[in-house]
């Protein structure tokens, strides 16, 4: 065998190889950031919405709330006397700068802080809970221990009254 054909073959296992352990995570483009609920990508040059995997944000929880009027106030309150977390999102990841993500039956996965998940960024500051609807035991621990951090140091949502308000407890 030639040198070239040994370095053709060398190429070409190291690239299958390559491919084969970042198969399901992909790279795409930072458009913008509607809200901390709502993210607009593309991947490959086709425009996609990705909404944080696992967890239900403040944007999304006064839309399921038993009472969500009231649930809405304590929202704007909070996001009024806390301006930053509103733009929480907008903050953290920058528009026109590449990041990783995954797709998963439940939702998209971004990583917007290396190992870190944009969903558990927003559990550890408090502006989200975990669905209870979500199943996915590569996620799940994950997605525990950020929102345990921001109960224990009473973040966000769990140093107000929306929780109460705006999530149904199931007896």
């Amino acid at each position: 065998m030639s040198k070239k054909e040994t370095n053709f073959i060398r190429f070409a296992v190291i690239g299958l190889m390559s491919t084969i352990l970042h198969a399901d995570t992909n790279v795409a483009l930072l458009h913008s950031v509607d809200s901390n609920a709502q993210i607009r990508l593309s991947y490959q040059n086709i425009p996609f919405v990705c909404k944080p995997a696992g967890i239900i944000p403040l944007e999304t929880m006064a839309l399921q709330a038993p009472d969500s009027q009231e649930c809405q106030t304590r929202i704007d309150a909070y996001y009024r006397s806390h301006p930053s977390d509103r733009y929480y999102g907008a903050q953290r990841l920058h528009r026109q700068q590449t990041y990783h993500f995954k797709m998963i039956k439940e939702g998209c996965v971004l990583y917007g802080n290396g190992p870190e998940s944009y969903s558990e960024m927003l559990l550890r500051k408090g502006l989200a809970l975990i669905d209870p609807l979500f199943d996915n035991p590569e996620w799940n621990a994950r997605l525990r221990r950020a929102q345990k951090g921001a109960e224990i140091q009473k973040k966000g949502l769990h140093d107000s009254q929306i929780r109460v308000l705006c999530i149904k407890e199931e007896k």
